[in-house]
């Protein structure tokens, strides 16, 4: 009889005076793949890029180890930390020409276990309030992402081999929050992203950025509250993809409505 494996946690923190604190972490992390990646039926919404899942994916497993420290102050705090997770199993669709049928060019999309990757990085986090009125934080993240060499068996619609090539390519990503408390009880917090250029199997992910706005407004003695909030304002937080193999090229492009406009009211009786 088998026995369930349950993913371990641990951290331990040391308190180093009044304003310091050091912490190691571990972590052992297991992504199952849903319904969508293994769905064997193709969708057709674009034919050219034929997507097709993978009854046959297995989980992809993340063991992260992690050494942080902490400096508090009374309007602040700086949080830095250096990590090393090792991924097993890793899954993505992989691009492979789909030759069964002659007459059309399709490329097919495959869910895929793709091999193992490693990710290093060190990470810092500030916030501070600069006023009662005004509090901003940031983060920041830079990391080398290496990817293990591969080769791999796709099943569907037919049998063929593909290929990982072994890659390392530094990337980095940021983002800066501002909130501000303004009078007559109007709140506003924004928010700047940006990602990085990173490497994938196959190819490369492309950078992409984000700015968004959120708006509060009190009326009636705070009995009523009006709300707007603007995810990825100017539209390049999408992701895209170039992804190179042997007779393509190809650049995918994924938006998942990331921008979106939100207004709302809510009243207490």
């Amino acid at each position: 009889m088998l026995c369930p494996a349950f993913p371990p946690s641990a951290r331990f923190t040391y308190k180093l005076g009044g304003h310091n604190k050091l912490s190691v972490f571990y972590n052992r992390r297991v992504d199952r793949p849903g319904e969508p990646e293994l769905r064997i039926f193709p969708k057709y919404d674009d034919p050219e890029l034929l997507k097709v899942g993978n009854p046959y994916l297995r989980p992809q497993f993340t063991n992260a180890v992690e050494l942080a420290h902490k400096y508090s102050w009374s309007t602040g705090s700086i949080f830095t930390a250096v990590y090393h997770r090792m991924i097993k199993d890793q899954y993505m669709r992989v691009y492979s020409i789909d030759a069964s049928n002659p007459d059309y060019d399709i490329v097919n999309r495959i869910y895929q276990n793709t091999g193992r990757a490693t990710n290093t990085g060190v990470e810092l986090l500030l916030a501070q309030d600069i006023s009662n009125k005004v509090k901003v934080s940031g983060t920041f993240n830079w990391y080398s992402n290496a990817i293990d060499a591969y080769q791999g068996t796709l099943l569907f619609p037919y049998e063929r081999t593909f290929t990982v090539e072994e890659s390392t390519a530094d990337a980095w990503n940021a983002k800066l929050n501002a909130e501000l408390q303004l009078e007559h009880d109007l709140a506003i917090q924004l928010t700047g992203i940006y990602y990085s250029d990173k490497n994938i199997p196959q190819g490369k992910e492309l950078s992409r950025s984000s700015v968004d706005l959120g708006l509060k407004k009190g009326f009636w003695d705070k009995k009523a509250e009006l709300t707007f909030s603007a995810t990825d304002i100017f539209n390049r937080f999408g992701i895209r993809q170039e992804v190179t193999d042997q007779g393509f090229t190809a650049l995918y492009q994924n938006y998942f409505e990331t921008q979106i406009f939100r207004l709302g009211l809510r009243y207490k009786l």
